[in-house]
C-alpha cells in the first residue's frame, strides 16, 4: 500500500499504468488474482481519505492517478460526521467543501432553504476599496462601531452577514474580522504600507509530517537489512549509528498516532529504544487493541 501511495505521488500529474502498479505493489499469489487486489486495495486508500482515479478514456487500459487532498477530516471524522460538516459549508454558503474534502453530494443531509445565506454582492465602496487594499497590500483606514481603526488586511471572506474582512489591528493581539457593509469612512494607504501576511505552509500528504503533537526525538533500531523500508515509511534520521549489526536510527515525530501506526506496519522489522512515554502509548495501545 505504501509503495503504491509513493509511486503515485511521485507521478504526479502523469499518472501511473496498471501494469506499473502491479509491479510496484508486487503482491504474492496467483497473478490472476492480482487486478483484483490492486483494485480492492485502491478502494481501500480512497477509503480512508485518499483521492485516486482512473483517468484513462473508457476501453483503455486504466492509468491511475493520486489528486491532492486534505484528508485529515476522512481520517479524523466518520461519514456521517463529515456529512454533517458538508451541510453546515453548504449553510454557510460554501457549496464546494464537500468535493474539496471527499464526500458524496448524496450523503449530505437537506439544507433548509431558510437557512442558507443569500447572493452577496460586492458592488458598495467600502469592499472595492479592501480589495484594492489587498491587491496592493495597502494599509486600510475606517471607522467601525464607532471606533477609528487602523487595519493590515489578509483576504476577504463571505459570511452570514456579507463579505468579512479578515485583518490585524493595530494594538490588536489577534486578527479580526470586520463586515465591509458596516465600515465607514474607508480609506486606502500607499502601496505597501501594510504588513504582509504569511500563510501557513499547507501539510504534505504524508500524516506523519503534520505537526499534531509536540516534536520529539524517538530513537528505534533495525537490521541493516530493514533499513531501507523503516527510513520509507519513518521518515528520514536526524541521526543515525550502527552498533554490532544493529542500526540505531533517532526519528524527529510529531505526530505520535500515525508514527505508532507506522511502528504496527513494520512489526518486528522495528523496535522503539526510547523516549519511555513513547514506548507507554504503543504498550498501552496495544494493551487496548487485544482487550
Amino acid at each position: 500500500m505504501t509503495r503504491v501511495v509513493v509511486a503515485l505521488v511521485a507521478a504526479e500529474p502523469r499518472g501511473v499504468s496498471t501494469s506499473r502498479l502491479l509491479d510496484i505493489a508486487a503482491f504474492g499469489g496467483r497473478p490472476a488474482h492480482h487486478l483484483r487486489q490492486l483494485t480492492r486495495l485502491i478502494d481501500d486508500l480512497n477509503q480512508v481519505g485518499w483521492d485516486i482515479r482512473n483517468t484513462a478514456p473508457p476501453g483503455q487500459t486504466a492509468v491511475y492517478r493520486a489528486f491532492a487532498r486534505d484528508n485529515r477530516l476522512r481520517m479524523y471524522l466518520s461519514p456521517e460526521q463529515q456529512a454533517e460538516l458538508a451541510r453546515a459549508a453548504l449553510i454557510a454558503g460554501d457549496p464546494g467543501f464537500a468535493e474539496r474534502v471527499g464526500v458524496e453530494p448524496t450523503s449530505v443531509p437537506d439544507v433548509p432553504a431558510l437557512r442558507t445565506r443569500p447572493a452577496i454582492h460586492g458592488s458598495d465602496d467600502a469592499l472595492n476599496k479592501v480589495l484594492h487594499a489587498l491587491e496592493f497590500r495597502c494599509l486600510l483606514r475606517f471607522v467601525y462601531k464607532q471606533r477609528p481603526r487602523v487595519v493590515h488586511p489578509h483576504f476577504v471572506q463571505p459570511g452570514p452577514s456579507g463579505w468579512h474582512l479578515v485583518g490585524h489591528e493595530d494594538g490588536g493581539e489577534r486578527d479580526k474580522q470586520f463586515i465591509t457593509d458596516r465600515m465607514s469612512g474607508v480609506t486606502v494607504d500607499l502601496p505597501g504600507t501594510a504588513a504582509p501576511h504569511h500563510e501557513p505552509h499547507p501539510d504534505s500528504l504524508d500524516p506523519l509530517t503534520w505537526s499534531v503533537d509536540p516534536a520529539v526525538d524517538v530513537v528505534v533500531e533495525t537490521l541493516p537489512e530493514h533499513r531501507a523500508q523503516v527510513e520509507l515509511l519513518l521518515g528520514n534520521p536526524t541521526y543515525s549509528e550502527i552498533d554490532d549489526d544493529v542500526v540505531r536510527l533517532t526519528m524527529t515525530v510529531t505526530h505520535r498516532a500515525a508514527f505508532r501506526k507506522r511502528i504496527y506496519e513494520l512489526g518486528h522489522r522495528v523496535r522503539v529504544v526510547e523516549p519511555t512515554d513513547i514506548r507507554d502509548e504503543l504498550v498501552a495501545e496495544l494493551l487496548a487493541l487485544a482487550a
